[in-house]
């Protein structure tokens, strides 16, 4: 069993977990850069193995950082399957099918401002009819807690990661040379106290996690205070005649905090 990483491993975007077993070769995620402009070439860059030998993908959600590169891996000759759950396969669509055009537009004003100097066109990293394609090696979807064969030797269970509709951690079986191993990968975990999502699900025992520690080093204050602290600072803002920009990820947190804040729209 070989074991490699391919991003998330020194950062916290571009999640892609490479593992070996037998002559079956499986990606776990195979995210996006984020973060700044200089990542643009990083995005670009060779994944680290050649695409065309890749047999599965397993999918944890659909978050850009996770899924941002498939199109890519498809246009670079992957031809395996990916397996996620339903919900996962339905959003990555519409995040891919938002990041190609955003990158199309990117492309399109950085080739404009190029022009008069004589500069190459500029192409985007992928576009929709690379997305659509990719959406073509989207196979089998699964249950949260319902162990399927990936192949002969492999199962995998996805289990509620509670992080995003969809969102999952994968449970691993792999048996090689007459020996099982059980290997976790945690995805991104959610928090509890969330009033459209489950809590996050207990994973089972394993041999090896392989977990996001995006916040690792800090403890999450509790809802409460968070909604205070929000709360004085907008406060603060308005009485000093200021204005208030709130960013946000416009995948779940928007609408979250819309139904926390707003119970009467869940109607």
């Amino acid at each position: 069993m070989e074991m490699q990483f391919y991003g998330a491993a020194g950062g916290v975007t571009g999640s892609c977990h490479f593992l070996g077993v037998g002559n079956k070769k499986i990606l776990i995620d195979c995210g996006m850069f984020q973060g700044g402009h200089d990542l643009t070439e990083e995005n670009r860059s060779e994944f680290g193995f050649d695409a065309r030998d890749i047999h599965y993908l397993l999918l944890t959600h659909a978050h850009l950082d996770h899924c941002g590169r498939i199109p890519l891996l498809v246009k670079r000759g992957f031809r395996g399957e990916i397996i996620a759950t339903a919900a996962t396969r339905e959003l990555a669509r519409l995040v891919l099918m938002d990041a190609a055009g955003l990158a199309t537009e990117e492309a399109r004003h950085s080739s404009k401002r190029r022009r008069p100097q004589g500069g190459m066109e500029s192409e985007p990293l992928y576009t929709i009819t690379d997305v659509l394609d990719s959406m073509d090696r989207f196979g089998r979807t699964v249950d949260y807690d319902q162990a399927i064969e990936v192949c002969p030797g492999v199962r995998a269970t996805f289990g509620d990661a509670g992080h995003i509709l969809g969102s999952a951690w994968v449970l691993i079986e792999a048996s090689t040379t007459g020996k099982q191993q059980r290997i976790v990968y945690s995805g991104d975990l959610g928090n509890r106290g969330d009033p459209i999502l489950n809590p996050p699900s207990p994973a089972p025992e394993a041999d090896v996690i392989v977990m996001e520690t995006t916040y690792g080093d800090r403890l999450h204050k509790a809802i409460g205070p968070s909604v205070e602290e929000l709360r004085d600072a907008i406060l603060d803002t308005l009485e000093r005649g200021g204005d208030i920009i709130i960013p946000t990820f416009a995948l779940e947190r928007a609408q979250r905090d819309n139904l926390r804040y707003r119970p009467d729209i869940r109607q």
